[in-house]
């Protein structure tokens, strides 16, 4: 896809965009509470032990294997959010994961980072084409330099963690896909004893959901809401979910706390999840069904497309 897309991309969303910014008026604004979800996950997301209520949900297939809910929801502790949740259906043929880099290159270069939506101009292509991105791993602001671990399709660009004690809530654990094309998230100490098993990976952040069950004490880590990118995973390893939650947005998204993103995650079937990048990365970039180009689906709390250091793609065997 080329940069013009977009350009009509913007002219196509303009009119929803100011419509989103409309501020409550009339009793016609005000959120319906009688809502009864109507998709899959949005049934079961309003369930969830963080959630109060569910306003409005969506579900749309991007792709054969790949499709993507948007829920508007209250917590149970009465804050607004707006979550879009990407699922990947690992099993399904054409469908495959890849870890996204700047230019598409196999190397780390330090400082390099580009958009989730310039970063598909250099790897979609017949055979390959790229139907969701999502940013990946943290970095530091102040040099460029990655957190955690990279690989590439078996390559080994980066095996370190660069720990801050002044960032607790970064590079203290992994996401990746083991060669059979199976998920797994955990701490540091296991990547250093299964790194050779792993043919992509980047670093994540807290782990929020561990073998079912939402951790009880997230003491150490902030504290504060932000928007969110959270990845997880079912028991069986065959369906990937993304949760990208939008944040620093009054009347339209709080962002959330690490304990919410954990309840809705085991409310979705997962065994394990664990908090990406968030702030102004938190980004989901999608093909759009209809319209043949690549759209922001959220509203990044930069009010754009931040440049990233990485990212994950889902790409599928298409013409």
């Amino acid at each position: 896809m080329k940069k013009k897309t977009y350009i009509l991309l913007t002219l196509l969303l303009l009119p929803s965009v100011l419509a989103c910014k409309k501020l409550p008026a009339g009793p016609e604004d005000i959120p319906d509470t009688s809502y009864v979800p109507r998709t899959e996950l949005g049934k079961q997301v309003a369930l969830a032990a963080s959630v109060g209520h569910v306003y409005a949900d969506t579900t749309f297939m991007i792709a054969a294997g790949v499709d993507e809910t948007d829920i508007h929801l209250q917590t149970s502790l009465a804050k607004v959010e707006h979550v879009f949740i990407l699922r990947i259906k690992l099993n399904t043929p054409g469908v495959k994961m890849k870890v996204g880099m700047p230019y598409d290159l196999d190397s780390y270069v330090i400082g390099s980072r580009q958009t989730p939506s310039d970063m598909i101009e250099y790897v979609d292509k017949p055979g390959r084409r790229v139907v969701a991105v999502v940013n990946a791993d943290f970095w530091d602001t102040s040099n460029g330099k990655i957190r955690g671990p990279i690989h590439r399709n078996g390559r080994v660009l980066k095996n370190t963690f660069v720990y801050s004690p002044t960032l607790t809530d970064q590079a203290i654990s992994f996401f990746g896909l083991d060669f059979d094309g199976k998920p797994v998230i955990r701490d540091t100490v296991t990547y250093r004893q299964m790194a050779s098993d792993l043919r992509d990976v980047t670093g994540s952040g807290v782990i929020v959901l561990s073998n079912g069950e939402v951790p009880g004490d997230f003491s150490s880590y902030s504290t504060n809401r932000h928007p969110r990118n959270v990845v997880g995973y079912t028991e069986d390893g065959n369906t990937l979910f993304f949760m990208i939650v939008d944040g620093r947005q009054a009347l339209w998204s709080d962002g959330m706390l690490y304990w919410e993103m954990g309840e809705i995650m085991k409310s979705l079937g997962c065994s394990w999840a664990s908090n990406l990048d968030g702030g102004g990365s938190a980004q989901l970039v999608i093909r759009h069904p209809s319209a043949n180009i690549y759209q922001l689906r959220n509203r990044a709390s930069d009010g754009a497309q931040r440049p990233v250091v990485n990212t994950w793609m889902v790409t599928v065997n298409e013409p």
